[in-house]
């Protein structure tokens, strides 16, 4: 009769085995840095300042803006955060749909960090009823969530229409979102 001894040192080099060949294996560090999630979902607020004034004419025109966010987070302690930036496009009052090109924005966050995305595809749609909405994607290129997607999506109700006709419209309120996901 033959006996089969079984050390633990085997046994868990046998589960150690199975587990690596079904793919459950120990991750090594160098992966699991590169497998680290950052997931920042924010609502918020943005108010634009236009220079010139949007008019009914087609004008190139220079957006400064301030965008404030509260913001919830499973991966980090983000919960608020803000940025001011300026965009230069062509735009008027009325329908129209316009790319502005890139634009880099940082975002400073409440715990100290900040992210400094690039949103290399913004995207102004102004509907028939005078509302704006920009969409923005692009990606965290340093600082908290590097290498994440940016979604940005601002939306500013309908303009004045008589100031659209006359003196122009010199600053508009709305709301924003932004997800680093």
């Amino acid at each position: 009769m033959t006996t089969k001894r079984w050390s633990r040192a085997a046994a868990r080099g046998g589960a150690v085995a199975v587990l690596t060949a079904a793919g459950l294996g120990a991750v090594p560090q160098a992966h699991a840095a590169q497998a680290q999630v950052t997931d920042i979902t924010c609502l918020g607020s943005t108010t634009e300042n236009y220079n010139p004034a949007l008019t009914n004419t087609t004008q190139v025109v220079s957006a400064s803006f301030t965008e404030n966010y509260s913001c919830t987070s499973l991966t980090t302690s983000v919960s608020s955060g803000n940025t001011s930036s300026a965009r230069v496009g062509t735009q008027n009052c009325l329908l129209s749909s316009t790319p502005s090109g890139v634009e880099i924005v940082t975002y400073v966050w409440n715990n100290q960090s900040a992210s400094t995305v690039t949103f290399d595809d913004v995207n102004v749609i102004r509907a028939v009823n005078g509302t704006a909405t920009i969409t923005s994607t692009g990606s965290v290129v340093s600082g908290l969530g590097v290498g994440s997607s940016a979604v940005r999506v601002i939306v500013i109700p309908q303009l004045s229409l008589t100031a659209c006709a006359t003196t122009g419209v010199s600053s508009a309120t709305g709301t924003a979102t932004l997800s680093i996901l």
